[in-house]
């Protein structure tokens, strides 16, 4: 089977409805012109939009001025429900929303360029999302770190609604099954599942690109399907990276969202550095939840939570090292020390590693 265009993947992923694209020529010159004028820019997807260096702005404005516009602005037709707008009019009124473009879209209207636009229709904001990131990583000219972070957003994104999926499915469940009725009139009141629900939950981990539940006795379920594909796996085959750099591109696109707006985009624009690693950190912190405003403040936070790695290890008693609950913790512990030894590949990292597997030994002997 021949391999899938880029143009073919962009649109199967995107899930557009190709046959109802329609050109600037849509209901006729007068409803074209009233869509230009009423186009709608959303903040959240032009973040998705890479920025550009000041170089190839003013190369880009170069470019219009003397050959035009060519390329047909993207804009999505959908209402104000499906984008959940706060807005006192009509929930159902048509809204076009830009979602390639922007740039474009700005130099024209300040230079007074015609433009023609190509309307897109897509389910939702998350196809549209999709399509945006896919497209922006067809471009030859993004970087290794406007890359990086396009697909971390993707697998959060896939990620998040995952998540959401499982934690209604499980209020569904808990909410059919937890009183039963029987033949009798009676109700069931056992707690068991809502006791069990919370502990089922933190005890799903994923290991080697396998998600199995650990129980108490530290034995692993391995009922479910193993052939099925973990997201960083289906993302990794379809960007044409490995599983680990979609993992990796995931931490550092948290970490860029814990900056400030403008410092993330001056950061992928290349006008100010700051290594990778320390970024993939912070995205790994939980406790880092207030924005941060300055790349000073980036060292700083990165430089408290390595500290920490060595910190409030407790002393294991031999009654501790019995108690399966603490293997299971101290597992956890470890692999996350490992995933953090291998990013950074610190000395001191490494060092903690080494401490922490000991100990992880003594519990085992």
């Amino acid at each position: 089977m021949a391999k899938k265009s880029l143009a073919e993947k962009l649109a199967e992923n995107s899930k557009s409805v190709v046959n109802t694209i329609k050109t600037n020529t849509i209901g006729g010159f007068s409803t074209t012109e009233n869509i230009k004028k009423n186009i709608v820019i959303l903040d959240e997807l032009q973040n998705l939009i890479p920025p550009l260096l000041d170089s190839e702005f003013a190369a880009l404005r170069d470019n219009l001025q003397k050959h035009g516009c060519k390329d047909p602005l993207k804009v999505w037709q959908t209402t104000n429900s499906v984008l959940n707008r706060e807005v006192d009019i009509d929930d159902q009124e048509t809204v076009y929303v830009l979602i390639d473009g922007h740039n474009r879209f700005r130099l024209c209207n300040e230079l007074q360029i015609p433009f023609n636009i190509q309307v897109d229709n897509f389910q939702s904001m998350k196809d549209v999302r999709d399509f945006m990131i896919d497209f922006q990583l067809s471009r030859r000219n993004i970087t290794s770190q406007q890359a990086s972070y396009l697909r971390g957003l993707r697998y959060n994104n896939e990620k998040k609604i995952a998540t959401d999926n499982l934690l209604v499915s499980k209020e569904t469940e808990i909410s059919e099954e937890s009183n039963p009725i029987f033949p009798n009139g009676q109700n069931d009141h056992s707690t068991d599942k809502l006791k069990n629900t919370a502990s089922d939950n933190e005890n799903l981990i994923e290991i080697s690109g396998q998600t199995s539940p650990i129980f108490p006795n530290g034995q692993n379920d391995h009922s479910t399907d193993k052939t099925k594909k973990t997201t960083a796996q289906e993302l990794g085959e379809y960007f044409n990276v490995g599983e680990k750099t979609i993992r990796r591109d995931a931490d550092f696109a948290r970490g860029l969202d814990k900056l400030d707006p403008k410092i993330r985009k001056e950061v992928l624009a290349g006008k100010k550095k700051v290594e990778k690693a320390k970024i993939q950190k912070i995205g790994t912190a939980q406790e880092v939840t207030e924005i941060i405003t300055s790349l000073d403040e980036v060292d700083d936070i990165y430089k408290k939570i390595t500290s920490k790695t060595n910190e409030n290890e407790p002393v294991i008693t031999e009654v501790e090292m019995m108690n399966d609950e603490l293997i299971r913790e101290r597992f956890l512990s470890l692999t996350e020390k490992i995933n953090s030894a291998y990013e950074s590949k610190s000395a001191k990292e490494i060092d903690s590693l080494k401490i922490a597997f000991s100990r992880f030994l003594e519990i085992l002997k």
